[in-house]
């Protein structure tokens, strides 16, 4: 899919939208956690690129967890994304059942688990955000080494607890496929996500890291079946 171009990022757009009409953060009543927000691309789409870069500034954007999954189904056209993964594609399969588009494509920027739309939209993006209502704050504990990530959380009755761990400053130069002679950025580059606790159930999860992966954070959400994120917590990167 050939997706629209960027024209800039009206990140004080994507503030306001965070905040109501009288200055306060719109959601429930009570402690929120941050809005997660999925970019679906890939190194070997040419549309990518500004979805990339609109998402690595939305991290910058207070109560927003944005996540990149790079897709493999490029994978054949000239270029092999590192990042990419065959459960990144599955997911977005998902949510294009759950969502009911009935296909996949890159890039979709997926706001909350329940809306999707091209991720190199400014507008839309920001207005998405800005109408998304807001998880609750989930309860969460955890313990950071070099190496490893032990996270502890409660799920809530209806919706599985997942965490996210990413990459920040990921840079890769592209030889071929459609960003040939590109060297392309990236933060946010999700590279585990497992889960901690299904419904109701409390659980513990250690995720390990490979060797060279510049982990920049996790955070942690329930989801429900039907896809929505009811609850979310940053795990900050914190080490002894």
């Amino acid at each position: 899919m050939r997706t629209l171009r960027m024209r800039g990022l009206l990140l004080p757009i994507l503030l306001a939208a965070c905040t109501s009409a009288e200055g306060t953060p719109r959601g429930a009543a009570g402690p929120e956690g941050p809005l997660v927000v999925e970019l679906f691309t890939s190194q070997g789409c040419s549309s990518c690129p500004p979805a990339d870069r609109l998402l690595d500034k939305l991290a910058g954007t207070p109560m927003l967890a944005p996540l990149a999954f790079h897709v493999d189904y490029w994978d054949e056209l000239g270029w092999p994304d590192p990042f990419a993964s065959p459960a990144w594609t599955e997911r977005q399969r998902q949510y294009a059942s759950a969502l009911g588009e009935g296909r996949v494509y890159t890039p979709e920027l997926v706001v909350g688990g329940t809306q999707g739309m091209v991720g190199s939209n400014t507008l839309l993006v920001s207005t998405a955000i800005g109408k998304a209502p807001r998880p609750a704050l989930l309860a969460a504990t955890s313990t950071w080494t070099s190496a490893a990530l032990e996270i502890t959380a409660t799920a809530p009755a209806d919706a599985d607890v997942l965490v996210a761990i990413w990459e920040d400053g990921t840079k890769t130069n592209v030889p071929r496929g459609e960003n040939a002679g590109e060297t392309l950025r990236g933060d946010r580059v999700v590279r585990r996500l497992e889960r901690v606790a299904t419904a109701g159930k409390r659980g513990t999860l250690k995720v390990d890291f490979k060797a060279g992966w510049k982990i920049g954070g996790a955070v942690a959400f329930a989801q429900r079946a039907d896809k929505t994120i009811v609850a979310s917590a940053f795990v900050p990167r914190s080490l002894p």
